[in-house]
């Protein structure tokens, strides 16, 4: 057998070295304590803006960043979230915490993407995914199609992995919160969770005990609810109760119907359509509504429907400003709040 060349080695000790470097500094980031300089606060980074699962060129399918005193927390995971999170700035390799609101494809599409791209580059600080009944299964599914990915890495590299994806690849499912309950508190934030109203079942459905969540994120200077996919929501009033900001889901339905009709769709068709959007989603006066009642500081409209840059950002500002006195912004993508 032919002897790999003195190059080949030295080129391939490098990059073994490269990458045992990267994870090192990434895994001693999450166990150091914080430098003196280390930044402070809280920010909310917009990473993805579109109500899915269509695919548009203005915006990134749903994800946000929530950024307390320099570590980043993600809230859904829709498909293009990493390359999101690179043009934010924000390391994905620092991620620890994942919260996906419900099991739609546009919020969780890349949530086992997103965790394998982090154990390949040899980070072996697992990563925790929090999220309605299913979410393990939804990895354990993941895991299985990662296999071969692993397999070769671990083959090309066996000095780099020092951790498992079972023992990497780590869920809780949140379970039953009808009621607002803690999920998840460390040095940084507490996590509320409560159910929304984004599923309207039939009875016998087969996805009947399925859950969709809002979340409470409560910071040392600020108080963020994001109500992931929801229509109208009474209890959800006192949930964002005093928050400093809503991060609320939007809809415009005139112009989801025109844009329904104008591909085409048959009328039966598209009132089917409609009526899942008046009741499984928010129109701009359902939003001020709640925003009026919960007194929130702000409102921040996102998983915009139908999302089109031709679209005026009053189409969906102003349902909401007629209910609600404060400040309201139509998020972009890889805003920052």
């Amino acid at each position: 057998m032919k002897r790999p060349s003195p190059f080949f080695k030295r080129t391939r000790q490098s990059i073994v070295l490269g990458l045992a470097l990267c994870a090192a500094a990434s895994a001693l980031a999450q166990t150091a304590p914080a430098a003196a300089a280390a930044p402070t606060g809280t920010v909310l980074v917009t990473l993805g803006t579109q109500g899915g699962p269509v695919p548009t060129p203005a915006r990134s399918q749903p994800a946000n960043a929530l950024i307390v005193n320099g570590q980043p927390y993600l809230i859904d995971a829709g498909n293009g979230v990493a390359r999101q999170l690179a043009l934010a700035g924000i390391r994905y390799t620092a991620i620890r915490q994942i919260f996906i609101t419900h099991h739609h494809d546009d919020h969780n599409a890349d949530l086992g993407t997103l965790m394998g791209m982090v154990w390949s580059i040899g980070v072996p600080v697992p990563i925790t995914a929090y999220g309605p009944n299913g979410t393990g299964e939804f990895l354990e599914g993941f895991k299985r199609s990662f296999v071969i990915n692993q397999k070769i890495r671990e083959s090309d590299f066996p000095e780099l992995y020092k951790i498992t994806p079972d023992a990497f690849f780590l869920s809780k499912d949140i379970g039953d919160a009808k009621q607002a309950r803690t999920i998840f508190e460390d040095k940084n934030l507490k996590v509320d969770a409560m159910q929304n109203c984004h599923y309207h079942f039939a009875p016998g459905a087969p996805a009947g005990s399925a859950a969709s969540y809002a979340f409470r994120f409560k910071t040392a200077d600020k108080t963020i609810v994001i109500s992931g996919d929801t229509g109208p929501c009474p209890q959800l009033v006192e949930f964002a109760r005093g928050a400093d900001m809503l991060v609320h889901e939007v809809i415009n339905l005139d112009k989801v119907g025109a844009a329904l009709r104008a591909q085409g769709i048959p009328d039966p068709r598209v009132a089917v359509m409609m009526r899942h959007m008046e009741e499984d989603h928010s129109t701009p006066e359902v939003v001020g509504k709640l925003a009026a009642q919960a007194g929130v500081g702000m409102v921040v409209l996102t998983h915009v429907i139908p999302g089109s840059d031709d679209i005026p950002d009053s189409a969906y500002t102003e349902g909401v400003s007629r209910e609600f006195k404060g400040k309201v912004v139509v998020a972009k993508d890889l805003m920052r709040f």
